[in-house]
């Protein structure tokens, strides 16, 4: 076995190397997740009700289909602003990350430091703690913004600004951007992560070559380190799309949830959430073709 590793092409031994990393995810998916996500799709053509014995169901074929995209206001509506928010929320997320990548791939003191803050949000968060953070710390939310918090009840951020002599639209402007780049900060973690990798993986020659050939910094970026980011900005488009559609606080995640275990509509659920399946896997087909074009990949 070891002899035929060894005569294997480097090509070869790529892929095996590919394979084995994703092979726990591939036993975990067959082990834990294939059965479920059948039964799910069993239950969204049936009509699920609750009795002592567990659920029993009866088939309905395409009703509860039909009913979420043509009788269903809730769901479009949902479903229609988790779109518009992905329009404008993965681009910003994207150029974050990146700039942050950038800044921390430089030599300078504390970098390690950084690096480890810009991910521990990934590690120690998650979207229900950002959601009270965000609501406690950085909103008038309805736990009662800063003003419900201790630290914070003497010197909140909105106090600090009207000392400082801030009027009531300014206030609300600075708030709102305290709000997003807290937003930013907790949801671009392995996004730079991955942009990191990219940096350090393009061979050091290039920005010595367009040096030699007068090249600023400024054109470096635009001509060499952008276009070789290219695979990683696919893969965070992809991961950021998912991780954004199934965000804890997505409107359509929580009635998927609610339909299930208020409301006790199993089925219904069910056929919400393949709809919604469906609607991210054509969205993710649609940016892999309109980026698989513009990725640049560096020759063996």
């Amino acid at each position: 076995m070891i002899r035929r590793l060894q005569m294997m092409s480097y090509p070869k031994k790529k892929q095996l190397y590919g394979f084995l990393f994703v092979l726990p995810w591939v036993l975990g998916f067959v082990l834990f997740f294939a059965k479920p996500l059948l039964v799910s799709l069993r239950y969204s053509f049936q009509n699920l009700e609750l009795t002592p014995n567990g659920l029993k169901g009866s088939f309905i074929g395409w009703d509860n289909y039909n009913y979420a995209v043509f009788k269903d206001p809730a769901f479009i509506r949902q479903a229609a602003d988790s779109f518009v928010n992905i329009l404008y929320g993965v681009p910003l997320i994207l150029i974050y990350s990146l700039f942050v990548s950038v800044l921390l791939k430089n030599k300078f003191r504390g970098r390690g430091i950084m690096r480890a803050i810009s991910f521990l949000p990934v590690i120690i968060a998650s979207g229900v703690l950002m959601q009270i953070l965000k609501e406690d710390v950085f909103s008038q939310g309805m736990r009662g913004g800063v003003e419900s918090v201790y630290l914070f009840g003497g010197a909140g951020i909105n106090n600090v600004l009207i000392e400082l002599g801030f009027g009531p639209k300014m206030i609300e402007i600075v708030s709102n951007v305290i709000a997003r780049i807290f937003d930013l900060t907790w949801r671009s973690g392995v996004q730079v992560l991955l942009f990191l990798a990219g940096l350090h993986a393009i061979p050091g020659y290039l920005y010595e070559a367009s040096s030699i050939e007068g090249a600023r910094p400024w054109e470096q970026f635009w001509k060499i380190t952008l276009p070789m980011l290219t695979p990683m900005m696919l893969l965070n488009t992809v991961y950021t799309i998912i991780d954004t559609f199934t965000d804890y606080g997505n409107g359509v995640i929580l009635m998927i949830y609610n339909t299930a275990f208020s409301q006790v509509r199993f089925g219904y659920s069910s056929a919400l959430a393949w709809l919604y399946c469906l609607a991210i896997a054509l969205f993710l087909g649609l940016a892999y073709l309109l980026l698989k074009k513009r990725i640049v990949y560096l020759q063996d």
